[in-house]
């Protein structure tokens, strides 16, 4: 199995709230395919959603290399203040990862791959097995899930925050 590119689906029922900025962030990272995108945005689809969103979810196979424009267009209208694009991404790779380490040979492996990708990011620092540990503290793999856990449940508690 490989971890990447994500389905719309899985991201959607973890991260709602994506906004168009974060989703062409996955895009242009290849944390999320076209396909991924027109899925995502299907699932959010309201009434009050931009005609852009529409013709994305619309779209047909054959049409959805137009995609990253009718997405840059929206991220562009939409801009916010400055927001943090990669903690949406660091929070849903590592969410998949754990929910399906038996099928990598290497879950650990893949989340230091992960620490370089995102630059050495602070809150996956404890994930990293080549990471010195506090005084005190002993260290094995079952830490490291553990601390994976946590990470996961701090995402949320901060994701929760910024939503309210």
């Amino acid at each position: 199995m490989t971890l990447l590119p994500l389905n719309g689906h899985y991201i959607f029922s973890k991260t709602p709230w994506l906004n168009w900025a974060q989703l062409l962030f996955g895009l242009d990272k290849g944390y999320i395919d076209e396909q991924g995108v027109s899925s995502y945005i299907c699932d959010s689809l309201t009434n009050s959603s931009p005609e852009q969103a529409y013709e994305i979810a619309t779209m047909a196979p054959t049409e959805q290399n137009s995609i990253r424009v009718l997405l840059q267009s929206l991220a562009n209208k939409n801009s916010q203040e400055e927001i943090d694009v990669t903690k949406p991404w660091i929070f849903l790779l590592l969410s998949h990862l754990l929910e399906n380490k038996e099928q990598f040979e290497d879950p650990l492996q893949i989340i230091e791959e992960l620490y370089s990708d995102f630059d050495y990011p602070e809150e996956i620092a404890p994930l990293v097995r080549y990471m010195p540990l506090p005084d005190g503290v002993e260290g094995s793999e079952n830490r490291l899930y553990e601390n994976w856990k946590t990470a996961l449940s701090d995402y949320k508690e901060l994701f929760s925050k910024e939503s309210h």
